[in-house]
């Protein structure tokens, strides 16, 4: 790890924990790691990991996300970022996505893909297969076609299938997939940010499952009998 000691105490105080853990923490200038990072403005504090060797089946139960030949590391990142907020169990990258440990992944993805498991499983068809055998109901995502989702009633676990940011899934996968699911556009809007479509589509499907676990508050209002007089 190296580091700008002119930055923040939140700054310092993790290099201690870091070196604590028996991180090796270099201290350099200011311009020095403007020069050795490639964000404008570094956060103050860069470091060199080993990534994570994940499969397939280190993803648990629950609903993922798997990404078809998503090629912009801005919109897998914040697709990483929803997924955790939705509270999935993890995203699979299909073909020949983006590095979800690349500079610019990693920054839209806020730390989530250090929190849930990023996966690259290889070809569409293959990991299609891994989960149907799991029981995992797919849901080929679509601009053109589909059920609305507003409608679906969600079976749980399921997997949302998202294709390449142009082009979308391949015409067999689309078939491949055990449903399709749209969401309906107004006026010329032909298609909607990947990332925004992910959050539409995970927080649908989540409700019902947040609304059975939610501690049920207790009332406030008063029936018309106990409040009259």
């Amino acid at each position: 790890m190296v580091v700008d000691p002119a930055r923040s105490a939140d700054v310092a105080a993790s290099c201690e924990q870091a070196a604590d853990a028996g991180v090796t923490v270099a201290m350099l200038r200011s311009e020095v790691l403007v020069k050795i990072s490639d964000a404008v403005t570094p956060q103050g504090c860069a470091a060199i990991v080993r990534s994570q060797d994940l499969h397939l089946d280190d993803i648990g139960d629950g609903d993922l996300v798997i990404l078809d030949e998503v090629r912009d590391p801005g919109n897998l990142g914040a697709v990483v970022r929803v997924a955790e907020a939705a509270g999935t169990a993890g995203v699979v990258l299909t073909g020949s996505s983006a590095d979800p440990f690349g500079p610019k992944a990693l920054r839209a993805s806020a730390g989530s893909t250090f929190r849930i498991p990023v996966v690259d499983g290889g070809a569409l068809g293959d990991v299609l297969e891994h989960f149907d055998a799991r029981g995992v109901t797919s849901f080929a995502t679509s601009s053109h076609g589909g059920e609305d989702f507003s409608a679906v009633s969600w079976p749980h676990p399921m997997a949302l299938v998202f294709g390449n940011e142009a082009h979308g899934l391949a015409p067999a996968m689309l078939e491949r997939c055990e449903r399709q699911v749209e969401i309906p556009l107004g006026g010329e809007v032909e298609s909607l940010n990947l990332a925004v479509a992910a959050g539409i589509l995970l927080f649908s499907s989540a409700r019902p499952l947040r609304s059975t676990k939610a501690p049920q508050a207790p009332s406030t209002m008063q029936s018309m009998a106990e409040g009259e007089n």
